[in-house]
């Protein structure tokens, strides 16, 4: 009898950012272990990329000795203390699951884990190593909402070839790719429609749903004129409220020589050009050092009211009256 079986766990389907979260990520691969975790995630109301990922940085804490004030932390691959940790955090029942349940970032500052965290603007990143998928790599750095893989969906094109087929470990034009998707996938979320729809849909039969559920008739650049102005105006929001250029980063471990792609194969030696694809990005997206200057606001016909223009020179801090 399988473990799912003996803990009566009944799931529908293997998700894939999840069973990567909390199975390799975490370093084990028993599948019945990671059903039950699942399970366990969904019972709580706990994410599970989020909760993966805390947990195997939980794990590299405890090796380096920086939890040893609480317990002794959570060995790689010890599924069992892991099923228990994920209902400990849902309960908060102790000094370690109430640290964990508060997410990667405050682990960095609490327990001086930085090097630890794998997430960008406090958002853990999903299963793409960006070092081997350039595009996934600017795609999580400029996410509006952390290190987010469904804002900018690059490995339709890097992977899958949709709508074509690009090199995933060259950087140049992953700014102008990412944008793109951003841009379209901002349409499609206002849809209400799975992303998975990207693997057959793009903007042209966006335009042609749009078109007969509305009786409009728009055409493809003004589709995704509409989605570069949701997400400039997304940006222009998390400008007020003190966000810029130097959030949109990666883990170091990502980007520096010692941390490169070890093996054999195609991804050795891989690190992301990070400074590179955020020249070319921001290019793209007419911004200055991740702020939206009034200039493009303008260009968008994006109205904001009197007093809540942006400085790229000062942080990206509300202007005064």
């Amino acid at each position: 009898m399988h473990k799912g079986e003996e803990m009566n766990v009944r799931t529908e389907s293997y998700e894939y950012e999840s069973a990567w979260a909390l199975g390799p990520n975490a370093g084990h691969t028993d599948r019945d272990e990671i059903a039950v975790m699942l399970e366990k995630c969904n019972d709580h109301g706990l994410d599970t990329i989020e909760a993966g990922n805390t947990l195997a940085m939980a794990m590299e804490m405890s090796e380096e000795g920086k939890l040893d004030e609480l317990d002794d932390g959570i060995d790689w691959g010890d599924s069992e203390a892991m099923i228990e940790m994920l209902s400990r955090i849902a309960h908060r029942e102790d000094a370690l699951a109430e640290h964990l349940g508060e997410g990667p970032d405050h682990l960095a500052e609490r327990f001086d884990a930085h090097d630890n965290s794998l997430a960008v603007k406090g958002q853990s990143i999903a299963a793409y190593d960006p070092r081997c998928m350039k595009g996934m790599g600017i795609a999580f750095a400029t996410s509006n909402r952390g290190a987010c893989h469904l804002r900018g969906y690059t490995p339709a094109a890097e992977i899958l070839g949709i709508p074509e087929k690009v090199d995933p470990y060259a950087w140049e034009g992953k700014g102008e790719l990412t944008a793109t998707f951003q841009d379209m996938h901002a349409v499609s979320d206002s849809f209400d429609i799975c992303k998975f729809n990207a693997f057959a849909e793009g903007v042209e039969e966006y335009v042609l749903q749009y078109n007969g559920m509305t009786g409009r008739d728009v055409g493809e650049e003004e589709l995704m004129e509409a989605g570069e102005r949701i997400y400039t105006l997304e940006r222009y929001y998390n400008n007020l409220v003190g966000f810029d250029g130097s959030d949109d980063d990666l883990p170091a471990r990502f980007l520096e020589g010692d941390e490169a792609v070890p093996g054999q194969g195609a991804s050795e030696g891989e690190l992301v050009e990070l400074d590179a694809m955020k020249d070319e990005y921001y290019e793209v997206r007419g911004w200055v050092d991740g702020v939206v200057p009034d200039e493009k606001l303008d260009a968008l016909d994006i109205e904001v009211g009197p007093g809540t223009g942006v400085s790229s020179s000062d942080s990206a801090a509300p202007a005064d009256d």
